[in-house]
């Protein structure tokens, strides 16, 4: 018994593992005040726990070295999971993964990224994004 609620705390706590290696922000409103710092928009990464296409962007597209450093680049990225309390309610979405282009300024979708992006997908939904 105490093997079986080892391996579902293991695999619990994995769920989120990824989403601070990626290094993102948890907070929207962390994210609104360092993007109007660095003068960047937002990309935020919306997941569900049970989202197993989640955990596909974020290990073969988001953690992938020329993905990530354009992320970072041009965007404060935020990862954040659609049940928390860190969730933007003024977001909906109804699919998983889900990808927000957010302006820093009045907080406007400028696009609005649906399901799983390979890592050649998502590097022109991130050059369009930002307008290059």
């Amino acid at each position: 018994m105490k093997k079986f609620l080892l391996v579902i705390l293991v695999l619990f706590s994995s769920l989120y593992a990824v989403s601070t290696d990626l290094g993102y922000e948890t907070s929207y409103s962390k994210a609104l005040i360092k993007a109007k710092k660095e003068n960047k928009n937002i990309m935020m990464f919306v997941v569900q726990k049970s989202c197993p296409w989640c955990r596909k962007m974020e290990k073969q597209t988001l953690k992938k070295q020329n993905i990530d450093s354009l992320v970072k680049r041009d965007f404060v990225p935020l990862i954040v999971d659609e049940a928390s309390n860190n969730y933007p309610s003024k977001f909906k979405a109804n699919l998983f993964p889900t990808t927000y282009f957010i302006s820093k300024d009045k907080e406007e979708i400028i696009s609005k990224v649906l399901g799983y992006k390979n890592k050649k997908e998502f590097y022109y939904i991130l050059k369009e994004a930002n307008g290059k």
